[in-house]
């Protein structure tokens, strides 16, 4: 496409939005149950992108809520492998609840609370304090964190001493088809 004042090429950009994906029913919101830590142990929650989805994960928004009067760290990890004893939430959701059918989402949203294993693999992009009796929401990263087949989105909780935390990780995301 040309621009008519000065013949320069117009280059055409598709721009993926939430609201566009939800109104599709390709957005999701998931949380993690209470989650248990600190004395030595860990909690984690992510979203983990199976190798054969299809798909690629465009991460919007996390939060975390600290429910105690210790502050505690969080560390934000992009394609670390999940604990062991890590467990699949299923208190995750289309956020299109108008769809009569609702759509399931390829990626699998797990959780861990009491866990004495360090994120494994992966890349720790950043790191949070979250603040005694509040809730940390990011900045909406608007889809430019992309997780593809085979890899994960992943929040580390840890207890900079040996209090005991508790604590709730929740989600945002959309799926789209990886061509």
């Amino acid at each position: 496409m040309e621009n008519e004042t000065n013949k320069q090429p117009i280059k055409l950009v598709n721009i993926t939005s939430p609201a566009l994906n939800s109104k599709l029913g390709r957005y999701f919101i998931g949380k993690t149950k209470v989650l248990n830590f600190g004395g030595g142990y860990y909690a984690w929650g992510g979203i983990v992108n199976p190798s054969n989805s299809g798909v690629n994960l465009y991460i919007d928004l996390f939060t975390i809520t600290n429910f105690t009067t210790q502050n505690f760290i969080s560390e934000i990890w992009l394609n670390a492998h999940p604990p062991k004893n890590a467990v699949i939430s299923y208190d995750v959701t289309p956020t299109n609840q108008a769809i009569l059918t609702p759509p399931k989402p390829k990626a699998v949203m797990k959780y861990s609370g009491y866990s004495t294993e360090p994120m494994t693999k992966g890349v720790n992009i950043f790191d949070r304090i979250v603040t005694q009796n509040s809730t940390l929401v990011s900045d909406s990263h608007n889809g430019s964190i992309i997780i593809g087949p085979g890899g994960s989105f992943s929040i580390l909780l840890r207890s900079p001493g040996f209090e005991y935390i508790t604590g709730t990780i929740v989600f945002t995301w959309w799926e789209e088809t990886n061509e």
